[in-house]
């Protein structure tokens, strides 16, 4: 789970936005624990149900908060025009509910989940790069390189 996390996290700075950390409560499957182990918890302790999980409208303004910070990182640092604001926010939307979607299906594994993710995040990418000019697609190139790095950094960090 915390691989899954992590993923998402990482999706967000590669120009996808990922809301899984709202969806479970903040902190990504209540500290690592699959669905069976909280609801166990929850049988175990019913005055703590529902104390940690977040409302749909919190989760979607979390979401809307997120693309916003991700699309005025983008413009600044790739000194974005107009047009390419909206087709880049309009492409982080979209990979930000397909994303959500994967989330939410419990028919799929943890590891088929992180895969689609990340297929979701590769193609989001693609796509804003096709928006960029040639310097504008080597600052995005270098920022997707650093946080690849960064996540790597994190898994080995969270392995030991």
């Amino acid at each position: 789970m915390k691989t899954l996390k992590l993923v998402f996290t990482t999706s967000l700075l590669l120009g996808s936005i990922t809301f899984a950390s709202a969806q479970f409560g903040g902190n990504g499957m209540n500290n690592g624990m699959g669905m069976g182990a909280r609801n166990q918890q929850r049988m175990q302790n019913p005055n703590n149900f529902g104390r940690n999980e977040k409302s749909a409208e919190e989760i979607e303004k979390e979401r809307a908060e997120n693309i916003d910070k991700t699309v005025e990182f983008l413009k600044t640092e790739l000194k974005l025009d107009e047009l390419q604001i909206i087709v880049i926010r309009k492409e982080i939307e979209t990979s930000s509910k397909k994303i959500y979607a994967v989330v939410k299906n419990d028919e799929i594994s943890e590891e088929d989940k992180t895969k689609e993710i990340e297929a979701i995040s590769e193609k989001t990418d693609t796509t804003i790069n096709t928006f960029l000019n040639a310097e504008q697609k080597e600052k995005y190139k270098k920022f997707i390189e650093n946080k690849k790095e960064n996540l790597n950094k994190l898994k080995e960090k969270r392995s030991r």
